[in-house]
């Protein structure tokens, strides 16, 4: 972040510890508390900010700019997919009865209109409710300062969905890093992996791994819990993507539903939680009596699993046995992909 920006600074210097990220802010960093009411589904944006020369009305407080609803589109970054419809309305009436309240984050795009950074159910409401213009706050920012802020300022919420949050890091990863979802996806689940000392006991982390875990670890996200739970959200099928989104699914039911493969019995289950007719440990129990896939009925789970078992742990003794691959070799660059292949499937499949 610029040191030249207070405000970029102030909100890089935190310490971002778990879900509570940014519970309790420095002095002059993400504004004053929300009010009471409709008000409190919106996080408050910055207070202090740099004003800009295209300002078509100013605040009297010099900080903000009324900008035309119009002339403000959504945000590239913005890390969240779903917005609670009744939420919005319920903001929309606030704004229809005693005008636009707080502000929101733009930046400039140059041709006399602005991108949303934070702050994009106060401009759906103010939308929504008919009003011309919203006060913002106007800065410069880089693809990734907005990212991050975005990611910053929808966390502090607490409300974000563990789907959002790990595809909003892994986005945030791809900018600073400046390489593919893809190969962050492959260098989480081979390099972040602790067997894989097994192929070279002698290789260190390499620069983009350490690199992501100091991404992870501002977030308060450990490397092992992000690639064994978060990155397993992404593997969701619709139905439960959809529940964890819209309808307050935790994501640990959700990964325990998805080890259901028959998709009349998971969604029969998903209905019991979402209902909250069962706890966590019922429908891990419920799981277990209703999750072998019907395809492989009349099969012997057990003797499949021994199967498998017996077989990977050949393959396992044979790299704890050495390999002769150079560490930028395409063998070992196709081993680790195949490996990361597996790790994937083992997760689909129900194994921790």
């Amino acid at each position: 972040m610029k040191k030249n920006n207070k405000k970029k600074a102030e909100t890089s210097s935190f310490s971002l510890a778990g879900r509570g990220i940014l519970s309790t802010f420095v002095s002059g960093s993400l504004a004053h508390a929300a009010p009471v009411g409709p008000l409190q589904d919106e996080a408050q944006p910055l207070q202090e900010a740099a004003t800009t020369k295209t300002a078509t009305t100013t605040n009297p407080d010099g900080d903000t700019q009324w900008l035309p609803v119009d002339a403000i589109k959504p945000g590239a970054f913005q890390p969240r997919q779903f917005f609670s419809e009744e939420g919005i309305n319920n903001l929309a009436t606030s704004f229809k009865e005693q005008g636009f309240r707080g502000a929101i984050n733009v930046r400039p795009l140059g041709d006399g209109s602005w991108e949303l950074i934070a702050g994009e159910r106060r401009w759906r409401a103010a939308k929504l409710a008919g009003l011309p213009e919203v006060r913002c706050i106007v800065d410069q920012y880089t693809d990734e300062e907005a990212l991050e802020f975005a990611l910053i300022e929808n966390l502090q919420r607490e409300d974000l969905s563990k789907l959002e949050e790990t595809e909003g890091i892994l986005k945030l990863i791809e900018v600073k890093l400046g390489i593919p979802k893809e190969r962050v996806l492959a260098i989480v689940r081979t390099d972040g992996h602790p067997d894989k000392r097994g192929l070279r006991s002698d290789v260190a982390p390499s620069d983009d791994l350490r690199k992501i875990e100091g991404v992870l670890s501002s977030f308060g996200v450990e490397l092992q819990t992000f690639r064994t739970k978060n990155l397993r959200t992404l593997t969701l099928p619709d139905d439960l993507k959809k529940a964890h989104l819209e309808r307050g699914l935790s994501y640990s039911v959700a990964l325990e539903l998805l080890k259901v493969k028959d998709a009349s019995k998971r969604r029969s289950l998903l209905e019991k939680a979402l209902k909250g007719k069962l706890s966590f440990r019922e429908i891990r129990d419920q799981v277990k009596t209703v999750g072998m896939d019907p395809d492989k009925a009349g099969v012997s789970v057990r003797g499949c699993d021994v199967a498998l078992v017996k077989r990977l742990s050949g393959i396992a003794k044979r790299l704890r046995s050495g390999l002769n691959l150079p560490e930028k070799s395409q063998k070992r660059k196709q081993l680790e992909r195949l490996l990361g292949e597996v790790e994937t499937l083992l997760g689909e499949a129900g194994a921790t």
